[in-house]
């Protein structure tokens, strides 16, 4: 037993620091590649070397996030391929103890590592990416479409009998051009109202309607009431924060963000399932850094017949097909073909089964 445990601790020592170094090697790499392409900006805008330091500070998170799984593959391959080159792999063997038992403290850091990695990239990365992204956007005058302020032609259902129709709104100033709210019954237009001006007053939590006509009408479409008003105060199940969040994309919100944000869609009777589809991608997602280590041990001890290097590259084609892998799970779930959950989950579930056969076959 007092065996087992020092060799747990021999196998996981050893992983944990080509872990390490590998993370390390990525992140220098990342960095060095990004700083020669930004250097221009930084430059031309005359930032300081603070704000420089700060900028990668709020990136380092989103670094860290693409690095750990490539570094995780390359950790348990070249554990394993360690030990085998050394003949400490056959040692094992010989002394019975198996491929699963020497590899379990590997597995189990996997597994901790991509639970941890959705609470990392949910409370860190994405919230430093939103820094990271003004940063961009205020000192190195960098304007993405995505952070753009005035939007066009929004239409959202706020309930299944009323739509809105914006024709332009000013996220700045909180107003909006050109309004039409539609109510119906039986899919049979029962009133309309056409507004000019819209804006937002934040402390009723209501919208100041300006310069609007309400008209009503009967069963057969003929108008029935036509009244004009200059000002009044309306309640509609729409915010500013709801307009900005159509034009952000899934992977800048954070779970609980997105969760709440697909509730007000179904409430508006709207069509979630691509947002569902993303939400469980991330949860799904991370635990990519535990399915790489099952494709990655049985790849480098299989039978000993192939070098460490040749193990490392089966593994990483195998996770480029993985990756294709969940991107078409997710294409099957936009489409409804598959079900949210089981589109975002396709990926990791057939090559869980497909490493989990591997990793049982190459014991044998």
């Amino acid at each position: 037993m007092m065996e087992i445990k020092i060799i747990d601790r021999y196998v996981l020592k050893k992983f944990l620091s080509i872990l390490l170094m590998a993370i390390i090697v990525f992140l220098v790499i990342f960095h060095v590649v990004d700083i020669i392409e930004k250097i221009d900006r930084f430059l031309k805008n005359k930032m300081t070397f603070i704000q420089i330091l700060t900028f990668y500070y709020y990136q380092l998170p989103f670094y860290i996030s693409i690095a750990i799984p490539m570094s995780m593959l390359l950790a348990s391959v070249f554990t394993i391929g360690t030990l085998a080159k050394h003949n400490e792999l056959t040692a094992l063997k010989a002394s019975g103890i198996s491929l699963h038992r020497f590899s379990l403290p590997i597995l189990i850091v996997g597994f901790f590592i991509s639970v941890t990695s959705f609470f990392f990239e949910d409370f860190i990365v994405i919230p430093a990416s939103r820094v990271r992204i003004e940063i961009e956007k205020n000192q190195m005058k960098r304007h993405r479409k995505y952070r753009k302020k005035i939007f066009n032609n929004i239409t959202f259902q706020e309930s299944k009998n009323r739509n809105i129709v914006i024709e332009r709104f000013y996220l700045k100033d909180v107003t909006a051009k050109n309004i039409t709210i539609q109510e119906s019954k039986n899919n049979i237009l029962t009133k309309r109202i056409d507004a000019k001006n819209m804006i937002w007053i934040p402390e009723n939590k209501k919208w100041q309607i300006r310069n609007f006509k309400i008209r009503e009408f009967s069963s057969d479409n003929k108008e029935i009431v036509s009244e004009i008003f200059t000002d009044s105060l309306f309640t509609l199940d729409i915010t500013p924060n709801d307009i900005s969040m159509l034009n952000r994309k899934p992977e800048e919100m954070r779970y609980n963000e997105l969760m709440a944000f697909i509730k007000r869609l179904q409430i508006s009777g709207n069509n979630t399932r691509r947002w569902e589809v993303n939400l469980h991608y991330k949860i799904a997602f991370p635990f990519t850094n535990f399915i790489v280590i099952l494709f990655g041990l049985p790849l480098t001890v299989m039978k000993n017949r192939k070098s460490t290097s040749v193990g490392a590259g089966l593994s990483l084609l195998i996770i480029f097909i993985y990756y294709a892998f969940i991107k078409f799970g997710q294409v099957l779930g936009f489409e409804g073909d598959l079900s949210p959950i089981l589109g975002a989950w396709l990926g990791n579930i057939i090559f869980f089964f497909c490493g989990t056969y591997m990793f049982y076959k190459i014991s044998q």
